[in-house]
């Protein structure tokens, strides 16, 4: 990393030394941001119970309304590992990224 110096521009400054500091926590605050927005399942169903005619529905209220309402229980597991799978490759992707971009560039 470079030491900051008066000959050193802002920006410069922030993509060498601020922006790899910064880096792990902002992946953790992603991370979590994003698992919680995946989870928004309870608020859908307690507020508008998937809306008219599953209008305002999300793929977690989706499939818990699938899993529970309708009883098909075995598609609606299938649906909750595929959803599962997907979540894990996606953030095993978002986790490889932030390695290689927090990693020094010299």
């Amino acid at each position: 990393m470079k030491r900051p110096s008066r000959w050193c521009s802002t920006m410069e400054e922030f993509w060498e030394i601020t922006f790899p500091l910064m880096l792990p926590v902002s992946i953790t605050a992603i991370l979590i941001r994003i698992i919680f927005k995946l989870k928004l399942a309870d608020i859908i169903i307690n507020v508008t119970s998937g809306g008219p005619g599953g209008a305002t529905d999300s793929v977690t209220s989706f499939i818990y309304r699938e899993y529970r309402d309708r009883s098909n229980v075995g598609y609606g597991t299938f649906l909750a590992i595929v959803y599962l799978i997907l979540i894990v490759i996606f953030m095993t992707f978002l986790i490889k990224m932030a390695e290689r971009w927090s990693r020094p560039r010299y």
